[in-house]
């Protein structure tokens, strides 16, 4: 190391992770509850002390120490903690703060109230309300609050959008906004193609002679055994690769497939049927964003509710295992997005979805594109309106 590197050196230390015994230490006392379910106030505490701890960015006091805290303080169960007993709890725990609060029923919303206190100077850090519609989201609203908790205290910023944004949409809005995509996404195939084998070509390519219909290149296809009725048991998939001089077909090819339901399972003869007539579109989502505020909560929302309706569906499968989803969300540019589109072919990806949400929050519109696992062009664009 030259005499310059050395001095940046010096100057410009490397800044590492707090040791544990650097981070400040939290205390979470139990919620108190007004006009709700008891379970309610009763999960918000464990649930605090789960995110928190998740954050790694504080240290947090075991619900059983509290237990026992609270007991020797004898809590009065009416009212929120007053500062005296905030401080004597806090201190006989060695917390540097305390989390207290209470959730209370509004007739149309739950308000979740919480206060961070500094134990030693009884100063409030935070005060937050956060409104939510339904029990259902209770673990929202404290993921969200215990995000914020653990970045003020540590002095970490957030950095994951306006978590809060979504937490009064009505859930049947990201269900609506998954059946308009699925109905788009139905749209782009509204034709039967049927062909038989009349070929055999070499690097694992076939020839099809189409009966009727012209697929698209990247179009999967599944390859019967007979050739004849519907009972047929298909015998593998293969993909369009592009459409033959004459007109008359298409040559497809087929590929060493990891998802066992695609396998090619004994050989592709003259004459065998191919079809898509019964084929289930394997669907992955790729990288979506929230144009006007960046929610990633949102994003990840719309994600889950549209890989149930895919589930659901009898024309699609969800490929929402965690190594598609990975490689789906950062496919990159260039080569890199070539070998990891490649990647997801071999995966049993037939297409993916990619784009944004783009206007103000409940007037929200998608704005996506299908791309083709196989070949890495563009299928088709999915375009509907949105209450989310």
């Amino acid at each position: 190391m030259n005499k310059l590197a050395f001095a940046l050196a010096l100057l410009l230390p490397a800044t590492p992770a707090l040791a544990d015994n650097q981070k400040q230490i939290v205390a979470v006392l139990p919620f108190e509850a007004e006009g709700i379910p008891g379970a309610m106030s009763k999960n918000a505490q464990p649930t605090f002390i789960t995110e928190l701890v998740k954050s790694k960015v504080v240290r947090v006091v075991d619900e059983k120490r509290l237990k026992d805290a609270i007991q020797r303080f004898e809590r009065d169960q009416t009212g929120l903690f007053d500062a005296t007993k905030v401080k004597q709890i806090g201190k006989f725990l060695k917390a540097d703060y305390v989390v207290s609060g209470q959730i209370a029923d509004n007739g149309d919303a739950f308000t979740m109230t919480v206060h961070v206190t500094n134990v030693e100077t009884l100063e409030l850090e935070m005060a937050e309300d956060v409104d939510f519609r339904d029990a259902g989201k209770m673990r929202i609203a404290v993921r969200n609050a215990a995000q914020k908790i653990a970045s003020t205290i540590s002095g970490e910023g957030r950095t994951a959008g306006k978590h809060e944004a979504f937490l009064n949409v009505d859930a049947r809005h990201f269900y609506d906004t998954a059946d308009a995509c699925i109905n788009a996404l139905l749209g782009l195939d509204a034709w039967r193609y049927e062909g038989e084998i009349d070929e055999e070509l070499d690097n694992k390519q076939v020839h099809v002679k189409l009966v009727y219909g012209k697929p698209k290149p990247g179009m999967p296809l599944l390859v019967f055994e007979e050739g004849l009725g519907e009972n047929d048991q298909p015998i593998g998939v293969v993909y369009v690769v592009e459409p033959d001089e004459r007109g008359a077909g298409f040559v497809a090819r087929w590929i060493a497939e990891q998802d066992k339901s695609k396998k090619k399972k004994g050989e592709f003869g003259l004459g065998t049927r191919v079809s898509n007539a019964r084929y289930k579109y394997r669907i992955a989502i790729g990288k979506l964003d929230d144009e006007a505020e960046g929610n990633e909560q949102l994003v990840t929302m719309f994600r889950d509710k549209l890989n149930e309706k895919l589930e659901e569906s009898d024309k699609f499968i969800g490929k929402s295992d965690s190594a598609v989803q990975d490689v789906a969300s950062e496919l990159g540019r260039g080569d890199t997005r070539k070998q990891n589109l490649k990647k997801l072919h071999q995966a049993g990806v037939d297409f993916l979805i990619e784009g944004k949400f783009i206007g103000s929050p409940g007037e929200r519109r998608a704005d996506f594109k299908v791309i083709s696992a196989a070949t890495g062009e563009v299928w088709g664009t999915l375009k509907f309106e949105t209450r989310i």
